[in-house]
């Protein structure tokens, strides 16, 4: 096995925990309004996303290096 399957980026895997780690407590509180829920549903769908592209990233390029 070449030595290139075994490259992984953990500041990419930190960030995306980061990111997951600040939208489990964001989630934890009771919007106030209406208002206050969509931008906290709107938020939530952004931390997805950001997690998504992160480990997409890293799986795609683990699947590249096999």
């Amino acid at each position: 096995m070449s030595e290139a399957a075994n490259v992984y980026h953990p500041e990419r895997l930190e960030e995306a925990k980061n990111i997951a780690l600040g939208w489990r407590i964001v989630g934890q509180m009771e919007p106030q309004t209406l208002e206050d829920a969509i931008q906290m549903l709107r938020d939530s769908s952004a931390y997805a996303t950001q997690v998504y592209e992160l480990l997409y990233a890293e799986i795609a390029e683990q699947q590249k290096n096999r």
